[in-house]
């Protein structure tokens, strides 16, 4: 890769590029820009409120709406990951070039999961109306956050699930292992 160093990693005993100041610079200028414009995207689709006879009335706010939402805020619990990640690599100089596509799909990622998750938990639990008829996008966005937060840990436990319930060793037999 451009403007990279190769270095040999100890772990893997190959080698291993790491990304020179500019690369660095650039991913950086991206997570900012990436984070800017989710926020600005989420306040933009936010619903109006107001109260009437002491509840909460949330205007403006359908399913597509509540469905952006959550994409949204998965998004940008993804990306205090990939920015925690991102520091720490840069901090000790660390930041391989091998890293660069984890960063880049780590924020679709937690956006996809996010919605899948909305998905399950969409049969009532996040009803906020004096009945349970009213969606919170508080809620919405709460759980699209949390989820994208922890989408690493949360595939890998349905991976376990899965492994467990569905258990095969068709994969051993695989001659190219994913």
């Amino acid at each position: 890769m451009a403007g990279s160093t190769t270095v040999v990693d100890q772990n893997r005993r190959r080698p291993a590029q790491f990304l020179h100041a500019y690369g660095t610079f650039v991913m950086g200028i991206f997570m900012m820009a990436l984070v800017g414009g989710l926020g600005a995207l989420l306040l933009y689709l936010w619903p109006a409120s107001s109260m009437e006879a002491g509840k909460v009335v949330w205007t403006g706010l359908n399913e597509t709406i509540a469905l952006a939402i959550v994409m949204i805020s998965g998004a940008l619990g993804s990306f205090i990951h990939i920015a925690n990640s991102f520091t720490s690599f840069v901090g000790n100089r660390r930041l391989s070039a091998s890293w660069v596509w984890w960063f880049l799909l780590r924020a679709p990622m937690g956006s996809a999961l996010a919605l899948v998750v909305y998905f399950i938990l969409r049969s009532g639990f996040l009803l906020d109306g004096g009945l349970g008829t009213q969606l919170s996008p508080f809620g919405i966005a709460a759980i699209g956050a949390v989820v994208g937060i922890a989408s690493k840990q949360i595939i890998d436990k349905l991976r376990n699930v899965a492994d467990t319930t569905f258990n095969t060793n068709e994969d051993d037999m695989r001659v190219d292992k994913l």
